[in-house]
C-alpha cells in the first residue's frame, strides 16, 4: 500500500507532515510574521527529539505557511515576560547554544526552503540547516541586529564566517542590510536562488533523491563534513548569546528598539517588509541626522 502522509501539530506553531518514513516536512505556522517565540523553540525541541529517535527519517525540509515571511526574527516582546507561562518553560535564551549544535548534528539532512523574509534568528536558523534553497523573487535574508543597536545572539556571528568567509560576514553583520536571494547565493549565504514557481518542486525532488539513498553513507558523510569543515564552538555561541542579552539593556539600544516599535516593528507593514531600508532612519529620528560614527 502507498504511504499515507501523517500530519502532526506542535501547538500549531510548527506543523509536521511525514511525506514518507524517510522524508518529513516541518512548516512554521505563526502568521503573519512567524516570529520566533519560546513556543516556537519548544516545538522545535520536540521535533528534534522525534528526529533523534526515529531511525527511518533521512531528510527534513523546513518551510513556512506565511508567504511573505519564513521567520521574521526573534520576538523581542517575549524577553519582557509577555509570553505565556507555558511558553516560558522552554527558554531559547538559556538553551539555544547547546540546542542549535544538537540540531546541526542530527543524522537527518536538514533543508531550508526559504520563501519570504528570514531575518535575525530566522537567518540564524537557516544557517544552522545543512542546505538552504531560496525563492529568487521572494526571499529576503539579513542579520539586522547591529542596525537595531544590539548584537547577534543566535549564531550569526559564528555561522556566517564558516559559510561566507570573514569579510563577507562582516559586511552582512555590520551593514544590517537586506540581501536578495541572488546576492545571497553569490555570497554562499544560501546554496541556490531558484525561481519561485520552481522552488518547491526542486526542493521536493532533491529531498526525495536523498531520502532514496542508504542512511549509513548519508550519516557518515554528514558527520565527516561537520568534523572537517567545522561547526561553531559551544563557548562562542554562549558568549554571543550573553552579549546579545546585555546589549538589549544598553540605554542606546533601548532607545533604538523602542523607536523601531513606534515605526512598526513586529507588525506586517513597511518596516518589517523593508527593514534594511528603514534601519538608518532610526538615527535620524533619534538624533535629527545620520550618525557620523
Amino acid at each position: 500500500m502507498p504511504y499515507v502522509p501523517e500530519p502532526w501539530s506542535f501547538d500549531d506553531v510548527l506543523k509536521l507532515t511525514k511525506i514518507s518514513p524517510a522524508y518529513w516536512r516541518a512548516t512554521f505556522n505563526a502568521p503573519p510574521l512567524n516570529l520566533f517565540t519560546p513556543r516556537t523553540y519548544k516545538a522545535l525541541r520536540t521535533l528534534v527529539e522525534l528526529l533523534e529517535n526515529d531511525q527511518a527519517v533521512k531528510v527534513i525540509v523546513f518551510d513556512s505557511s506565511a508567504p511573505d515571511y519564513f521567520m521574521a526574527h526573534y520576538d523581542l516582546l517575549a524577553r519582557e515576560g509577555n509570553e505565556n507561562a507555558e511558553g516560558a518553560e522552554a527558554s531559547p535564551e538559556s538553551e539555544w547554544p547547546g540546542f542549535v549544535l544538537r540540531f546541526a548534528r542530527l543524522s537527518a539532512v536538514t533543508i531550508a526552503e526559504v520563501r519570504g523574509r528570514a531575518r535575525g534568528l530566522g537567518s540564524e536558523f537557516i544557517l544552522a540547516c545543512d542546505i538552504r534553497y531560496a525563492s529568487l523573487e521572494k526571499a529576503i535574508i539579513s542579520q539586522p541586529e547591529v542596525g537595531a543597536g544590539i548584537t547577534c545572539g543566535g549564531g550569526g556571528i559564528e555561522w556566517l564566517p564558516i559559510v561566507v568567509g570573514r569579510s563577507r560576514a562582516l559586511e552582512i553583520l555590520l551593514g544590517s542590510e537586506d540581501f536578495d536571494a541572488a546576492t545571497a547565493a553569490q555570497y554562499g549565504y544560501i546554496n541556490r536562488a531558484i525561481k519561485d514557481a520552481e522552488l518547491s518542486a526542486f526542493v521536493d525532488g532533491f529531498a526525495r533523491r536523498v531520502a532514496g539513498f542508504d542512511r549509513k553513507p548519508l550519516l557518515e558523510t554528514k558527520q565527516a563534513v561537520n568534523d572537517r569543515a567545522g561547526l561553531p564552538r559551544l563557548s562562542d555561541l554562549t558568549a554571543s548569546l550573553n552579549t546579545f542579552s546585555k546589549s538589549c539593556t544598553w540605554p542606546e539600544s533601548t532607545k533604538r528598539i523602542q523607536t523601531l516599535f513606534e515605526m512598526g516593528l513586529q507588525q506586517d507593514g513597511p518596516l518589517e517588509r523593508d527593514m534594511g531600508q528603514h534601519l538608518p532612519k532610526v538615527s535620524v529620528k533619534l538624533y535629527g541626522k545620520k550618525e557620523d560614527a
